[in-house]
């Protein structure tokens, strides 16, 4: 399902808390909906999901404007809401009611739900005795067990450990082969890197940087030169004034963000007989550029 959001806008009284965000997520992508706490995600979200109206602007799915069916969207929100006092089938089958989903299609996907997740023993326990991680389950479960099409993620890696970390990224690997859109709110900048395809950063409300993710990196350059070889490379670099630091053994880190300053180094270097197994120029990483754009 594609998804399209044209000069969306939203105020609050003399705040303004999104203005004119655009984008456009194809079928089976991820978008990354970046910022600090404030810049202005959660009201895009709220108005993708029909639950606020937008001042300016429209949201298209599939190039239809934005009619909101429940059984189209699936949301993690970041502020959970679970009934601590239901059981998690008596849960499961509440929000299953609300998507209109019939009772044994509903018993099905909670079954599957359950299994994929490791938690079917827990079927008839009361949510408030399961561990923060499990709730984390139950919670993405409520949010994909009616098989939607476009799937909000906020901070969904929240309060979980790493072998549970692990299981949702298998999760949302396997929803993105489905064919499922995506969008992704984390401050986990590795985990953005990993599965989105495009990202949006907002601050105070503006866009301040959109695009295909590899091509905002490969815009932003080099941020080092590394260079793999004999404990003589690390001398040889200092003879032409450059600080190289030896980050793991045989490799050499000099600090360089001017590409053509790197490839003349480089050249300099393999022009010499020192032993030189390998090198590469470092990109700057998606938590190195949100810094720089929003660290002040």
């Amino acid at each position: 399902m594609r998804v399209e959001a044209q000069n969306i806008s939203k105020t609050f009284g003399e705040v303004q808390a999104l203005k004119d965000l655009s984008f456009v997520i194809e079928k089976g992508k991820a978008l990354g909906l970046l910022g600090r706490n404030g810049a202005g995600k959660t009201t895009a979200i709220r108005i993708l999901l029909g639950i606020l109206p937008s001042d300016t602007g429209k949201v298209l799915v599939d190039n239809k404007k934005l009619s909101f069916d429940e059984n189209a969207f699936g949301y993690l929100p970041e502020e959970r809401g679970l009934y601590l006092k239901y059981t998690v089938k008596s849960q499961l089958m509440h929000f299953a009611s609300l998507y209109g989903m019939k009772k044994k299609e509903a018993l099905n996907s909670i079954e599957y739900w359950l299994e994929k997740f490791e938690i079917s023993e827990y079927l008839n326990k009361k949510v408030e005795t399961l561990s923060k991680g499990n709730k984390q389950k139950i919670q993405l479960i409520v949010a994909v067990m009616h098989d939607p099409e476009v799937i909000i993620l906020d901070e969904p890696f929240s309060g979980l450990d790493p072998v549970n970390v692990e299981l949702f990224k298998t999760v949302i690997r396997e929803l993105l082969a489905k064919g499922k859109t995506l969008i992704f709110s984390s401050h986990r900048m590795a985990d953005v890197e990993e599965f989105c395809d495009d990202i949006i950063m907002l601050k105070k409300g503006e866009t301040i940087l959109q695009g295909n993710l590899d091509k905002i990196k490969e815009d932003y350059g080099i941020k080092g030169l590394v260079v793999e070889g004999e404990e003589k490379v690390q001398d040889f670099l200092k003879e032409l004034g450059f600080e190289a630091l030896e980050f793991k053994k045989g490799s050499y880190r000099v600090n360089l963000k001017d590409l053509e300053k790197g490839k003349e180094l480089l050249r300099k270097i393999t022009n010499t007989d020192l032993d030189i197994r390998g090198f590469y120029f470092e990109r700057p990483s998606l938590n190195d550029i949100f810094i720089e754009r929003l660290g002040d």
